[in-house]
């Protein structure tokens, strides 16, 4: 099974996480292809809309749970590989020029919350969750949220968040500024690609430069991050 679906939609890609059966957990090859797709996407002049998305019952259920154990032990063996593609991820999407769209049917963990956060828009169903549970397995929070989530919502309520690994509910995602819309469960996907479209229609360097002048500070602080994998 491919881990990672890639589907053209006019000048829209989406990028749809695909191990339903694993809720779309990210093990490593997972990860590679996200890292390879989001740079494929940013250098393709063609594609002028990203949409991120998962298959069946979740966007993610974030890294696969062995893969933190072992962290967590300090038993992994691919640690440094690893650490290698998500701060790839991370600057991939924060050097992306075009506007990425999240949407999250039922849950974004982890690294795929991560992922989220480093968009420009984020669609939740009405019943969907955002959480980083590192803290659970005794590993500090991912460095995305802990870099963006401050700069959504606020310090305090970001500090709340990682530090306990709890659910942020669709509801309370948009009251606090970590998400854009929330629609009804099962109209995630449509309602981002109804969002995706305005932005096609606009030039192309409007949108580079504006993202360029928002992500400027995030790039720097990026360059500095001590990675922890997953």
């Amino acid at each position: 099974m491919d881990t990672l679906l890639v589907e053209n939609i006019g000048a829209v890609r989406v990028l749809t996480l695909n191990r339903p059966d694993k809720a779309n957990a990210a093990d490593i090859i997972m990860q590679r292809r996200i890292l390879m797709e989001l740079e494929a996407a940013g250098s393709d002049k063609s594609v002028r809309a990203l949409v991120l998305t998962g298959a069946g019952r979740a966007f993610s259920a974030g890294g696969d749970r062995d893969i933190l154990r072992q962290i967590a032990e300090g038993t992994c063996t691919d640690h440094d590989e690893l650490g290698h593609l998500t701060i790839g991820a991370i600057h991939a999407m924060l050097a992306l020029e075009i506007p990425a769209i999240a949407a999250v049917n039922g849950f974004a963990v982890g690294y795929s919350a991560g992922l989220v956060a480093l968009c420009d828009v984020v669609v939740m169903g009405e019943s969907a969750f955002l959480s980083d549970p590192h803290v659970h397995y005794g590993i500090a929070g991912g460095p995305a949220t802990q870099m963006v989530w401050p700069r959504l919502c606020s310090e305090l309520a970001a500090r709340d968040i990682l530090m306990s690994g709890r659910k942020v509910m669709a509801d309370e995602a948009l009251r606090i500024g970590l998400c854009s819309r929330v629609c009804p469960d099962g109209e995630e996907r449509a309602t981002a690609l109804e969002m995706a479209e305005p932005f096609t229609a606009l030039p192309a360097e409007g949108i580079a430069a504006t993202k360029r002048n928002f992500n400027a500070p995030l790039i720097a602080e990026a360059a500095k991050l001590a990675v922890e994998p997953a």
